[in-house]
């Protein structure tokens, strides 16, 4: 539930959009799940209600939407931690040298406020292996989309031995 101009109004957990009070009825529901978010139809429940608390954390700004700042860190601890997992490092480096370099440099170029919206950047450990974890499972949705949507796909493998002799098992 969102407020607006003081009347509560029902909100999708996914996408934020505003529902009407008439499309909280149980079909209604189920068709906006279906029609606007297909891959998620078979999630258990516990995964909405995973949803409906992270929506409930988010701040607010004046008119009513998410505010912008809010998605800005987010973005930027998403990039990081496909960063941090394109270079194979372990997932404590966000917060014990990533964080501390970027407060250093932005103290030193920029303002503080500039330092004080760096420094909510959240990057520890559970967060980034949770940001890893989600951006693998949106990637492999995204390629069995592809799959479902095309009348025909190929699967190729390959064997081979690399220069210390370890069998590799490559697929395409």
């Amino acid at each position: 539930v969102t407020e607006k101009n003081g009347s509560h109004l029902p909100q999708c957990v996914i996408c934020h959009t505003v529902l009407s009070n008439d499309a909280m009825r149980p079909g209604r529901l189920e068709r906006h799940l279906i029609t606007n978010h297909p891959s998620l139809k078979d999630k258990p429940i516990d995964f909405f209600h995973a949803k409906i608390n992270s929506v409930k954390r988010m701040k607010l700004d004046s008119t009513g939407h998410f505010a912008r700042e809010n998605e800005k860190l987010m973005e930027a601890s998403y990039e990081i931690a496909l960063l941090i997992a394109k270079d194979k490092k372990p997932h404590t480096i966000g917060e014990s040298l990533v964080k501390p370099c970027l407060f250093t440099a932005c103290k030193t170029i920029l303002n503080e406020e500039s330092c004080a919206k760096v420094a909510k950047i959240s990057l520890s450990n559970d967060t980034i292996k949770r940001r890893i974890d989600e951006m693998a499972h949106d990637l492999k949705n995204q390629i069995i989309e592809k799959l479902n949507k095309s009348p025909f796909f190929s699967l190729q493998c390959d064997e081979t031995t690399d220069i210390s002799q370890n069998s590799q098992l490559l697929f395409y």
